[in-house]
């Protein structure tokens, strides 16, 4: 048995194969793309804006929940330990109800977030992918999941003036 898995060794080794050699490889950085196309500029705004807005709307709710705060802490020498032990009851119930509504807020804004870069992503795919087609680009990869590579296989800045090209 041991010479027939020897014979059959020999013959692979011998056999020529087919190397593929011919495969052409690029790399962009996504990233830089998205926030540096005209669509990508105008959608990253928007979204920077409406999360200054809820950043102030949090900020002001978190003012006026200190404030509240503070004149319950002022009240206490004032008012008699049952008002206080209500006071300050309701006053975890806001706090507690602002935590999670600011959690949920959050969690909108991301999702809004993701949603615009998927249509952004899904705008510009299919150009990014004549453009492969057009240089028989077989893979394309995206730089971040690269350690080192050759600037000359960076078709970012290519892409991106093709872009705002076709879309406006």
């Amino acid at each position: 048995m041991n010479i027939f898995k020897k014979i059959i060794l020999l013959i692979l080794l011998i056999l020529p194969f087919n190397a593929y050699g011919d495969n052409k490889i690029a790399y962009v950085d996504l990233d830089f793309i998205l926030t540096n196309i005209n669509a990508g500029k105008v959608v990253f705004e928007k979204l920077e804006n409406n999360e200054k807005i809820k950043k102030k709307i949090f900020s002001d709710k978190e003012n006026k929940l200190k404030d509240e705060e503070n004149k319950i802490l002022a009240s206490r020498n004032i008012i008699s330990q049952d008002q206080l032990d209500i006071n300050i009851g309701e006053f975890q119930n806001k706090l507690k109800d602002y935590r999670n509504y600011k959690s949920e807020e959050l969690k909108k804004l991301n999702k809004i977030r993701n949603e615009e870069i998927v249509k952004l992503l899904k705008l510009i795919n299919p150009l990014i992918q004549d453009y492969m087609k057009s240089n028989s680009i077989n893979f394309l990869m995206d730089k971040k999941n690269i350690y080192i590579a050759d600037k000359n296989y960076d078709i970012t800045n290519k892409l991106i003036e093709i872009i705002n090209k076709k879309i406006k």
